[in-house]
């Protein structure tokens, strides 16, 4: 692996962090990505550096079980980030509120009779 600079490493995390955000990577395969490539460590030693164990660290990076926040936090917490919520883009945001109507879980509505 080739060391990278400070800022190489900040442009890496948040392109990484942005491809997340944008719905192209998920988080399990964010961590694996920079757990390989901004630390190059094994998963054994990232997983003690995070005080979880070696099974929720590689259940998280193919992107199965069911982390909790404080693992997801304790994960991310390594690369500067922070699991938070967002606002979706207006396009993103109307895909969402018809994919909830579609499956009922869109606003109720009220039946008179």
């Amino acid at each position: 692996m080739k060391e990278m600079t400070l800022e190489e490493r900040k442009a890496y995390i948040q392109a990484v962090a942005d491809e997340v955000a944008g719905g192209r990577l998920t988080l399990g395969g964010a961590v694996k990505r920079l757990r390989e490539n901004v630390l190059g460590v094994s998963q054994e030693r990232f997983a003690i550096a995070c005080k979880i164990s070696k099974r929720a660290l590689s259940q998280l990076e193919v992107d199965s079980g069911n982390p909790t926040l404080a693992t997801l936090d304790a994960v991310f917490k390594k690369f500067g980030l922070k699991i938070s919520l967002t606002h979706l883009n207006p396009v993103d945001l109307n895909a969402a509120a018809a994919k909830q109507a579609k499956t009922g879980f869109g606003i109720p509505r009220v039946v008179t009779t």
